[in-house]
């Protein structure tokens, strides 16, 4: 059974209610909690359902081939860009959960690094401490960041990550897990 504060949310968030800020760092959670996701689903269509009872059902008959002669006109879909690596850290900063794409980016497994903290693995002698020390700033007052740093694959070769942390707060304000973003730059070390 989910927490009260993650229900709460996620009627915030299946509602759109959530401010934007909130609901990048939600969608991790969702992504790293089933039941959280489910939920929201449920709530999206209980929404979705409201909505359209609510609205004037109206038929509208579309000409035969609008359309196709519309489709035709919009630009072929854009390439989609190479998932995101998302992390879900708890409260003191412990690996909770990784998904397939941090694991490609980095080389290690989530068993791997379930209860350890991302830094202390994969940051190494080229990683700004300067850098390391405005993401702890930022974490230590509960404030979103966003930082390049060089991070070492577990075979040892460094690559250089765009990394946006993300707090997650309850109605108190005390923290309770850190979502990371996480992208591999194409300029690698």
């Amino acid at each position: 059974m989910l927490a009260d504060n993650l229900q709460d949310r996620a009627t915030l968030y299946a509602s759109g209610e959530m401010p934007s800020a909130d609901r990048e760092a939600f969608d991790v959670l969702m992504e790293s909690n089933g039941e959280l996701r489910t939920l929201v689903v449920v709530l999206q269509e209980v929404v979705s359902l409201t909505m359209t009872s609510a609205a004037v059902s109206a038929e509208l008959s579309v000409p035969a081939g609008l359309k196709s002669k519309i489709l035709g006109h919009l630009p072929a879909p854009a390439t989609p860009p190479e998932p995101e690596a998302l992390v879900v850290a708890n409260a003191v900063g412990l690996l909770e959960w990784v998904n397939p794409a941090f694991t490609d980016m980095c080389g290690y497994t989530l068993e791997e690094l379930r209860g350890r903290k991302p830094g202390q693995i994969l940051q190494g002698p080229d990683t700004d401490p300067a850098a390391v020390d405005r993401i702890r700033a930022a974490l230590r007052a509960r404030r979103a960041c966003r930082e390049t740093l060089v991070n070492y694959h577990k075979d040892g070769t460094s690559y250089r990550a765009d990394v946006r942390i993300l707090p997650v707060l309850d109605d108190a304000g005390e923290l309770l897990w850190l979502v990371a973003k996480e992208r591999r730059l194409a300029d690698s070390v």
